[in-house]
């Protein structure tokens, strides 16, 4: 049993990733396809005094897209997981914000803000973008 997890270990990272893109990747399409259905996430929004909710929401909905694919395929994950961060923050203050401090989504988004800096402070591992544009480099230093 010890040399699966042995020979799984280098993969952690791969499996945060898809597992966090998972959950961006729903948030974003969920937003885009179904805006009225985001209302709470609209009136945070509006809560927030930063504009049009609906173009917000809209362009909140394209960045979640765009960070899910980013892990997906392990691109720029040093630069993707920070912002995942932030945006996770963001909702994350917004809701404390709010007054409401026994929500399932805050114990949701708190696990979130841990996967995205575990990444961060990984890296993006095996079978990413990030690691096969290391590799020729690393090559030609031996």
């Amino acid at each position: 049993m010890n040399t699966v997890f042995t020979k799984l270990k280098p993969y952690a990272p791969l499996f945060i990733r898809l597992g966090l893109a998972a959950v961006f990747l729903l948030f974003g399409y969920h937003k885009l396809s179904e805006p009225e259905q985001a209302r709470a996430e609209i009136q945070l929004l509006l809560d927030m005094g930063l504009g049009s909710a609906a173009a917000l929401n809209y362009y909140v909905g394209l960045f979640e897209m765009i960070v899910g694919i980013s892990f997906i395929v392990g691109w720029g994950i040093k630069y993707t997981a920070p912002l995942a961060t932030l945006s996770l923050l963001g909702i994350l203050g917004a809701i404390l914000r709010s007054g409401v401090t026994i929500d399932p989504n805050l114990y949701r988004d708190l696990g979130l803000i841990g996967a995205a800096l575990s990444l961060w402070l990984t890296g993006a591992g095996p079978l990413s973008l990030d690691e096969r544009k290391k590799a020729p480099t690393d090559a030609l230093q031996v």
